[in-house]
């Protein structure tokens, strides 16, 4: 049994609405494409590397600029 003495703060927001999915290691943006067992995911050209759309690492969420 794993006992958690401090809640560890969530590193990814509530929403992705205001964040572009770039890649963690060139941060070039990734392209959305369907998987086979129907699940999206983010894929860099570049680097050859990517993740499912619903567990990005924390790194490749970058906010975007604000329109004002």
């Amino acid at each position: 049994m794993k006992r958690v003495f401090r809640p560890q703060a969530d590193p990814l927001p509530a929403s992705g609405r205001g964040y572009q999915h770039v890649c963690p290691h060139c941060t070039q943006p990734l392209t959305l494409h369907d998987l086979r067992d129907g699940d999206q995911g983010y894929w860099c050209h570049e680097c050859g590397c990517g993740h499912r759309a619903g567990d990005p690492p924390p790194q490749a969420l970058r906010p975007l600029p604000q329109a004002g």
